[in-house]
């Protein structure tokens, strides 16, 4: 084999696989796309590419069938060919992960192979499992990469489990700030209903920064963290949104219902109380003053 030719063909091929569109070309296309060169040396060539790292192989959809294109991942030293195909389905996956019947499908490796390349790769730590929330299924990404919310649940979530008792604690520490720039607000105001009820609204971002400064958060929340936690105050009644998206404390309303005075809750013979006994409803004093105040 002549050497310039064979420098020739890995030339073109780059250049080829540089031009496609869809970044990847089967080998059926680069066959049809150098009709001249010697299938030998295309061969060669692609092995070399191949063993150079500057290209990678991609399995097709039927039996045999594969795809070339350019190197976009990380070459890894003494790995495998089907641990360096998977870690490279994975790295393409960034922080969405892939699905580990994703991983079959588009490498065609059995589950025995498959398994034993994963645990190889995961005794290295270049790629973890994560399990997404409200699913057992599992996806794999690279070691180092934070998974997307949309798998993890996001802050607050904990093991794949909402953690309330962490929602509930920024949930009173956002109301007590709220309620305490109400009554700023009013005590600067006296007079001015209007204005104290203007000020008395704030913006997300200023809670935000009222609970990192707080840091009672292990992380820093972000600003749609924290319209999370206000939007838990309003169902519960503590606080209103404005429609510019500012949040105000309400006034604490303690409602207590005529039944918190029934005498009969109180009372240390109602398991002797029947009607037309000794004693009875008909003759409690108590109980007919609760019914006039009623």
């Amino acid at each position: 084999m002549v050497k310039g030719e064979f420098n020739e063909a890995e030339s073109e091929i780059l250049s080829i696989l540089n031009s496609t569109s869809s970044e990847q070309i089967s080998n059926e296309d680069l066959m049809k796309a150098t009709p001249d060169m010697n299938g030998n040396i295309r061969g060669e060539a692609v092995n070399s590419l191949l063993a150079s790292g500057k290209i990678e192989m991609l399995p097709g959809n039927t039996p045999g069938a594969f795809f070339l294109r350019l190197k976009k991942g990380t070459h890894l030293s003494e790995a495998t060919a089907e641990e360096q195909l998977i870690f490279s389905l994975i790295e393409e996956s960034d922080k969405m992960g892939i699905w580990i019947r994703d991983i079959r499908d588009r490498t065609g490796l059995s589950q025995a192979q498959l398994r034993k390349a994963l645990k190889s790769l995961e005794q290295r730590k270049l790629v973890k499992s994560v399990k997404a929330v409200g699913t057992t299924k599992k996806c794999y990404m690279l070691y180092d990469i934070e998974a997307d919310e949309s798998l993890t649940g996001g802050t607050f979530f904990s093991d794949q489990q909402l953690d309330s008792q962490f929602v509930q604690t920024l949930v009173h520490l956002c109301v007590a700030m709220l309620q305490s720039k109400r009554r700023l607000a009013e005590e600067n105001n006296p007079k001015d209903p209007t204005s104290a009820r203007e000020f008395s609204f704030v913006r997300p971002m200023e809670v935000a920064n009222f609970v990192k400064e707080k840091g009672v958060c292990r992380v820093t929340l972000t600003v749609a963290d924290v319209e999370s936690i206000l939007a838990v105050a309003v169902l519960d009644g503590c606080v209103e949104r404005r429609a510019d998206g500012m949040y105000r404390a309400l006034r604490s309303r303690n409602i207590n219902s005529a039944l918190a005075y029934l005498p009969c809750i109180h009372c240390t013979v109602a398991s002797d109380c029947k009607p037309g006994h000794v004693i009875s409803p008909e003759t409690c004093q108590y109980f007919s003053s609760w019914l006039e105040q009623s």
